[in-house]
């Protein structure tokens, strides 16, 4: 099977995922439309992106010191913390009326890129899947490439998809249910943040 091919069936795997990028997408697509969602989704597939190539290239003994972890995890604690409050209390939207500036579709790429980068776990993720390829497949450094481009590419595909359904069925949502969503988002993300600070702890104390 092409290494493309395989990447695509490999990505499909991902349909069920539940990081908090996840909890923040179909946040996102519900409460501000499934164009600042799909820029949402890019953000996240961008950060993806940077760490497959600077794993990939070599780099990822750099990603995996101590000291870069360790930065990496506070950083993202603290994102998830601040996300958490800020769901909590947010005012629940049922529908919001998009803004065609192209800086606010900008501000959302830039909110996945970070949510998604800044998670420690997502370096773990893709040196463990890149060291598994190449353990588990007789790849050479172009079909590894065509690989995990075919993966990222279904993961991509993947998140838009929930986006967009996630968007279409938005006229089905009351204040009430937005209210609650927010808050099981707020949840979602103070977990995720623990979890990151009891790494820390058993990394680094």
């Amino acid at each position: 099977m092409p290494p493309f091919i395989n990447g695509l069936l490999f990505g499909l795997v991902f349909l069920f995922s539940l990081g908090p990028a996840f909890f923040a997408l179909i946040q996102t697509s519900i409460q501000h439309g499934f164009r600042k969602a799909t820029f949402f989704a890019i953000g996240i597939s961008i950060s993806d992106i940077f760490f497959v190539v600077v794993i990939l290239f070599g780099l990822a003994t750099v990603l995996e010191t101590d000291y870069f972890k360790f930065w990496v995890a506070v950083f993202g604690s603290i994102m998830l913390v601040g996300y958490s409050v800020y769901s909590w209390v947010k005012k629940p939207v049922v529908q919001e009326v998009e803004l065609s500036n192209d800086v606010n579709y900008i501000k959302y790429l830039f909110k996945g890129f970070i949510l998604n980068g800044l998670n420690p776990f997502i370096i773990i993720f893709w040196a463990t899947w890149i060291s598994t390829v190449a353990v588990n497949f007789d790849y050479k450094f172009f079909e590894q490439v065509q690989f995990f481009v075919g993966m990222l590419a279904s993961i991509l595909s993947l998140d838009l998809i929930k986006a967009f359904i996630a968007n279409k069925l938005k006229h089905m949502i009351t204040v009430k249910f937005v209210r609650r969503m927010n808050r099981v988002v707020a949840i979602v993300m103070l977990v995720f943040a623990i979890r990151i600070l009891y790494f820390l702890f058993e990394n680094y104390s």
